[in-house]
């Protein structure tokens, strides 16, 4: 997770992929009665990496489909892309452009019918060195959250934020960021009620890091404090996120994180006040052509009294004790993967568990 290789591969200039999946799931309606679904995704995604002197571009795309078995009236399409322009005028002076958008199918608790939210994200920096261990990084950031499903629009929201860095980079490439965050988010359409009022502004302070313990482990994390001013998104608190990847050789690799944060109400239909999660993940390198891994991971969540609903803490168990990856040859992958996740809540409705097993292929040009 934190470890990079030793040398990163030069992408191809143009990439094709064309895959699908197979879903077998136990509990598709994540409700307390069994109701089972088996449903199928498919991808086609294109690359494009180019470098011109200095100036590195990239550009990617695919569209996503899933089509159920028993549910077809949720058959979706939907897409995701990504454009990068990275610059290095000078020694001191870099700058880079980054746009985002990431999609994903609703879970059926979440919502019954059929959304798909869109999450695109703008970036905008200038990276300006006044030596090779110190950096100033000036920048701005635009992000636009849709509902593809109109009872669901009035979650939909525009933010606009700036931000200034300064860093510390040693010379085994640990790190310390010291970040100011300031922005504002607003729901972009009029509904009745008092919805209006999860606009708000909001200002954190975070401190990131990365430190080389040994030459097999790293620590990251990010620790920051936010300030809320809204009528209901509103007052202090505090996010966090600690990353500790140790490569026990050279094909064994643990990931151990933990990390905490407080949505602002409205970033989904019923916003948790608090996640606390923790995680763990082994991979193993069988061999050039087989890939292991599994993880496991518990979260707790604390929810504020809200409309009908009372307050109430709900945990998630998640585990996952086998993914493996095949890779056939240097065009084709297949993949198996299975997980297990037990939610446990006072609301009978919200307490449940299912088993997820898929089975997938990638053919890469």
């Amino acid at each position: 997770m934190l470890l990079a290789p030793a040398a990163a591969a030069v992408p191809d200039r143009f990439t094709l992929s064309l895959g699908a999946q197979e879903y077998w799931d136990s509990n598709f309606a994540r409700t307390a009665d069994v109701d089972s679904e088996h449903y199928t995704r498919s991808v086609a995604s294109l690359a494009f990496n180019e470098q011109l002197s200095k100036q590195d571009f990239s550009l990617g795309v695919s569209g996503n489909r899933y089509e159920y078995a028993q549910r077809d009236d949720l058959d979706v399409d939907f897409y995701k892309g990504n454009a990068h322009w990275r610059s290095e005028w000078s020694q001191r002076v870099k700058t880079s452009l980054n746009w985002t958008r990431d999609a994903y199918v609703v879970d059926r608790l979440e919502f019954a019918s059929k959304d798909v939210v869109s999450l695109d994200n703008f970036t905008g920096q200038i990276i300006l060195g006044t030596n090779k261990h110190v950096g100033i990084t000036l920048g701005g950031r635009q992000v636009a959250q849709t509902h593809s499903n109109e009872l669901r629009e009035f979650l939909d929201f525009d933010e606009e934020e700036w931000f200034v860095a300064g860093t510390y980079t040693t010379a085994n490439k640990s790190f310390l960021s010291l970040r100011l965050r300031e922005g504002e988010r607003w729901y972009v359409h009029m509904v009745p009620g008092d919805l209006r009022m999860l606009d708000f502004d909001y200002r954190q302070l975070e401190l990131e890091g990365s430190w080389a313990l040994t030459r097999k482990t790293q620590l990251g994390f990010t620790v920051g404090r936010f300030k809320r001013e809204g009528e209901i998104n509103d007052g202090t608190g505090t996010v966090a996120v600690v990353d500790l990847a140790w490569a026990i050789s050279e094909k064994l690799k643990l990931a151990l994180s933990y990390s905490q944060s407080e949505p602002a109400a409205g970033e989904t239909s019923d916003s948790p006040a608090d996640v606390r999660t923790s995680k763990i993940a082994l991979n193993w390198e069988l061999s050039s052509k087989w890939l292991f891994s599994m993880d496991a991971g518990y979260s707790d969540q604390t929810y504020l009294p809200r409309l009908a609903l009372p307050a109430r803490d709900e945990t998630i168990t998640t585990f996952s004790p086998l993914a493996l990856t095949y890779k056939f040859s240097e065009l084709i992958n297949i993949r198996f993967d299975s997980q297990w996740v037990d939610r446990e809540s006072p609301l009978l409705y919200r307490d449940y568990d299912y088993a997820l097993a898929s089975l997938g292929l990638t053919l890469v040009f």
